[in-house]
């Protein structure tokens, strides 16, 4: 098989890849061996130094400079999510699971899962509340 239709399909095999598994790098690889495979076809390169140069050349300015464009054009999902969870627990309602006195400790469900809760009120179970601050891995709920 001649060197220049090995080129050819390493290069395609890339460039499919990169459509099934998008990650912004096999495409410009991909071009880049196709680019090299048609200069071997009409006879530009011709030495594995000139062929092996023209391949790395061409793909780091692919990577650098066209990528780079895609990049500001194309912007995949940047959005900031709240990661500070006291401030995501903050204002959510939950059910009192075990009665909860004054400064002592009882408990609550909290998405699925029965947390460690504190109030300043008598707060039964059954009953509905609202966590108004996390202390480590202890809710402090006022009722609604």
């Amino acid at each position: 098989m001649d060197q220049w239709i090995i080129w050819i399909i390493t290069g395609s095999v890339l460039v499919v890849a990169e459509l099934l598994l998008p990650g912004g790098i096999a495409i410009f690889v991909g071009v880049s061996a196709l680019i090299v495979g048609t200069g071997i076809k009409f006879g530009y390169l011709n030495s594995v130094v000139s062929i092996s140069l023209s391949f790395f050349i061409i793909s780091i300015l692919l990577l650098f400079f066209v990528r780079g464009l895609f990049l500001k054009y194309f912007e995949g999902d940047s959005r900031i999510q709240n990661v500070n969870e006291e401030k995501d627990f903050q204002g959510s309602i939950v059910e009192v699971a075990e009665n909860i006195f004054p400064y002592r400790e009882g408990r609550v469900h909290f998405r699925g899962v029965t947390w460690q809760a504190r109030s300043e009120e008598e707060l039964l179970e059954g009953t509905k509340a609202i966590i108004t601050k996390v202390e480590g891995n202890i809710l402090i709920v006022k009722s609604l």
